[in-house]
């Protein structure tokens, strides 16, 4: 399990700043392959189901290697299609939950981003309104202080940097769960698709 303090989360969200770059989930060696060659002999249906149930796997509140094998059975799988579509779904909730932690990164961000950019215009807005105020007369002040202030924000009316570094990929993780949460589901993920992936190799 990553478990990291909030110095090694402030230096995790810094370095994945400075890539620019979403990281790849840490798939078994052979994982990508294997997904392919399964993936080619499911129906449209299936592999939208697949999809779904990843997501729903990386999000979820509990996650054991039962989960994915229980929902390929509702679904109406058996013998070594449980196993298989079991896989396949750990192999998109692998993806899933390597995109919340990037997700959850850019929100931090993006809302530290936002805060730097509202402490700017503040002052600059001060600086400007102190050299305004400096060529002013005495009544002239006076007048501007009765008048009050008005604050008009340069950025569109519908800008939400949060909103859309969460909006950037397909999957949108929860609003309770942080970034420690989403990196520890990505690592349990990533333990249970290595034994999923030994079931297919070996039904059993």
């Amino acid at each position: 399990m990553r478990v990291l303090s909030l110095s090694c989360l402030a230096l995790l969200a810094a370095a994945m700043l400075g890539s620019g770059a979403q990281a790849s989930p840490m798939y078994p060696k052979g994982a990508l392959d294997l997904e392919s060659q399964l993936l080619a002999k499911q129906s449209a249906d299936t592999k939208a189901w697949i999809k779904a149930e990843g997501a729903d796997e990386a999000s979820g509140q509990f996650l054991s290697e039962e989960m994915p094998r229980n929902a390929a059975r509702k679904f109406g799988a058996s013998g070594s299609d449980v196993s298989t579509l079991a896989f396949l779904v750990l192999m998109e909730a692998a993806r899933a939950a390597d995109a919340n932690v990037y997700t959850l990164v850019n929100g931090v961000q993006a809302a530290g981003a936002s805060r730097v950019d509202q402490r700017q215009a503040a002052l600059t807005s001060g600086g400007i309104a102190s050299s305004q105020q400096a060529g002013m007369s005495g009544g002239n002040q006076s007048a501007q202080q009765l008048q009050g202030h008005a604050f008009v924000s340069l950025l569109p009316s519908d800008s939400n940097p949060v909103r859309d570094a969460r909006n950037a990929s397909g999957y949108i993780p929860p609003p309770s769960m942080t970034l420690q949460d989403a990196m520890d589901r990505e690592s349990k993920v990533e333990d249970l698709l290595a034994s999923a992936m030994k079931r297919v190799s070996q039904p059993g």
